[in-house]
């Protein structure tokens, strides 16, 4: 994907239109592009277009000057993530030792370490969705917030950009709501902002006024999305019996989530009034996105998520080409990854390169001994992240449940790690405590570089985009990486 991405890029850089949607990777092509700017005009890269590749009079060295920038804006962006994952961490336990040990085994997951010597598009997506979940629990542990749905608000648009640029969250934002219902506290004071200020009124009726605003614009993007559907490079087929069905379902699913928690939780009217208003607002904000560098096709993808990802459920034609999201061969498929995820779960019958499954028998065992102890509130707030990253990981078994995937649910059984060691003491004070740190750290540097050393040290060279004006890079007569026709 370093290619493609940076040959978009590139194309970007040149005021050229983008040519890859499948993800649709609008944000992650973006950033390249104003990286590439931002390095030639300071002097550090000659090659920052389309037309000043095609120009360079070394092809080759062209390309790796691009794909080396590429990768450190990847490294950079992978640090700021774990640093902002750390962060949210120590403000949602309260304990800077264990968000530390989470900022850690953030650092060298197996999703991570591989994303930040790469161009992916998972690395931006992870980042912007998982500090959204975690401003979410936040948000949810403190009622006594004045300015809590200013915070929810902003994570609504972080969601909205993952999900801009890469569709596959939309499963894991249509899991929040399961997970923070269970992170809540009562909102009971009879004196809170939102429930005696005349000021609460007012900023709730300018939230609303606000997100009116705001979505007018946003609402003609989902509407093209959903009327010019038929128009879609990719000949969808309706995922579920006609264009538009389930987007409002969606929609409706997170706002039964909202008004769900307010209710379980006594969250005053006008508070729950300017959240709703404060996440339609912060959607809203992310879809306008889409208008910074414009292209229908963007629009298209990420106002049909589900018939791209029909499309690219597999890598069985047969699967790919039945068209609808619920079918026999789809079903069967899932049912198959049931196995796959509980042999990846032993580790021996089925071994990867992600230290998070060491992490995730901790979680299991801490959790058995913290239910025992009687904390069932902590116990259902780790089942409800472990019970996200198993339906997740599920899912994209449809894909072959590449390593480039488990950056989505490795930041969630990190977060329920954290919770365990923060909220039940007697883990901390165990008599194997220490050995069982050393042994995960240790898992951790391990095996989260066994990926990347396996590519490093890898003789052959992928041949596979070897061919006249390859179909990610059609601009291009051959790659100049490529042998010589003969």
């Amino acid at each position: 994907m370093d290619i493609w991405a940076a040959y978009n890029g590139l194309l970007l850089s040149g005021g050229l239109p983008q040519e890859y949607f499948d993800h649709p990777g609008y944000l992650t092509i973006l950033a390249l592009s104003e990286w590439f700017r931002l390095l030639h005009g300071i002097g550090i890269l000659h090659v920052y277009s389309f037309q000043s590749l095609s120009a360079a009079a070394d092809p080759n060295a062209a390309w790796t000057a691009v794909i080396r920038a590429g990768r450190v804006l990847s490294l950079i962006i992978a640090i700021a993530f774990v640093a902002g994952f750390g962060a949210l961490v120590r403000r949602l336990v309260g304990d800077w030792r264990v968000a530390a040990l989470g900022a850690f085994a953030l650092a060298f997951s197996g999703g991570l370490s591989m994303q930040a010597r790469s161009i992916r598009t998972e690395l931006i997506s992870s980042g912007l969705v998982t500090v959204a979940l975690l401003m979410l629990l936040i948000a949810a542990r403190n009622p006594r917030m004045n300015w809590r749905p200013a915070l929810i608000g902003l994570a609504a648009c972080f969601a909205t950009l993952a999900f801009v640029n890469k569709v596959q969250t939309i499963f894991l934002i249509c899991s929040i709501p399961l997970i923070v219902i269970w992170f809540g506290e009562l909102a009971d004071d009879p004196a809170g902002f939102w429930r005696t200020s005349y000021l609460a009124r007012v900023i709730a009726a300018c939230a609303v006024i606000g997100a009116v605003v705001v979505s007018i614009p946003a609402a003609a993007l989902v509407h093209f999305g959903l009327t010019e559907a038929t128009t879609s490079i990719f000949h969808w087929r309706p995922a579920v019996g006609a264009y538009g069905v389930y987007q409002p379902i969606i929609a409706g699913w997170l706002i039964f989530g909202v008004f769900g928690f307010a209710w379980w939780w006594r969250v005053p009217a006008f508070e729950t009034i300017a959240t709703l208003a404060a996440i339609a607002a912060g959607a809203a904000l992310g879809l306008l996105s889409l208008d910074i560098r414009y292209n229908p096709q963007n629009v298209l993808v990420v106002v049909n998520p589900l018939e791209q990802l029909t499309a690219f459920a597999t890598r069985d034609p047969h699967l790919a080409a039945s068209g609808t999201l619920l079918n026999g061969l789809v079903i069967r498929s899932l049912l198959k990854g049931i196995g796959t995820i509980v042999a990846i779960r032993t580790f021996v019958l089925d071994p990867s390169a992600r230290p998070t499954i060491f992490l995730e028998w901790f979680v299991i065992a801490a959790a058995i001994m913290a239910w025992r102890a009687g904390e069932r509130r902590l116990v259902a707030q780790v089942a409800a992240l472990m019970g996200v990253v198993w339906a997740i990981d599920l899912v994209s078994t449809l894909r072959g449940l590449e390593i480039g995937y488990f950056i989505y649910t490795d930041p969630l059984v990190i977060i329920a790690a954290c919770l365990l060691l923060a909220g039940y003491a007697p883990l901390q004070t165990h008599p194997w405590c220490y050995q069982i740190g050393v042994g995960l750290i240790a898992i951790h540097v391990v095996l989260s570089h066994a990926e990347p050393v396996k590519h490093t040290f890898q003789s052959s060279k992928p041949l596979y985009s070897c061919v006249d004006h390859f179909d990610y890079t059609r601009r291009i007569e051959m790659l100049p990486f490529c042998p010589p026709k003969t």
